[in-house]
């Protein structure tokens, strides 16, 4: 299959990403958070209240498994600890080509500074609590990519035509 898979930490603007590039391809855009959260009929915030972590990892594979049975080409947005789940990268190769929005760790905590969608990580040492998620994750990203889009500087625009000319190259129409 050759779904376009975004994937990137907190912040990085890969749902973003993902519709821009789903516009401008005229691909469907599905978000594994947000299929998690149908699924279960809870939003993430109370799945991991109620289950935990681990739980939610597992359903993220549920779902994941799901879509590698999904033959129109869409374009899908992992929740940012799926890259974190090694079982996960057998059915992320099997999807499609998968695309690292990289940011520098300071870039990211200046966008989530900004941003009405994560304010629930702004407590006492948030920015201690990134920093270390980032180090957890960052290679985990890497490990799982097929092409990391270095973003710092870059518009969504910039990054979602990055993505398409990529997939234009690789696609199911390309010579």
């Amino acid at each position: 299959m050759n779904h376009i898979i975004v994937e990137g930490f907190i912040g990085s603007g890969k749902g973003a990403v993902a519709r821009a590039v789903g516009k401008k391809l005229k691909l469907t855009v599905v978000d594994v958070d947000r299929k998690v959260s149908e699924r279960m009929k809870m939003s993430v915030a109370e799945i991991y209240e109620r289950f935990g972590e681990p739980y939610y990892r597992a359903m993220e594979t549920i779902v994941l498994g799901d879509l590698a049975q999904t033959q129109k080409e869409q374009v899908i947005v992992l929740g940012s600890g799926v890259a974190m789940m090694p079982q996960n990268r057998k059915y992320l190769k099997e999807l499609g080509t998968v695309y690292y929005i990289k940011l520098k760790q300071q870039t990211i905590i200046e966008n989530m500074k900004n941003s009405k969608k994560h304010e629930w990580i702004r407590s006492d040492g948030w920015d201690e609590q990134v920093s270390k998620l980032y180090k957890e994750r960052e290679p985990a990203y890497s490990k799982t990519a097929d092409v990391v889009i270095k973003a710092d500087g870059k518009s969504v625009e910039e990054i979602a035509d990055e993505i398409v000319r990529g997939h234009l190259k690789t696609g199911p129409d390309a010579e």
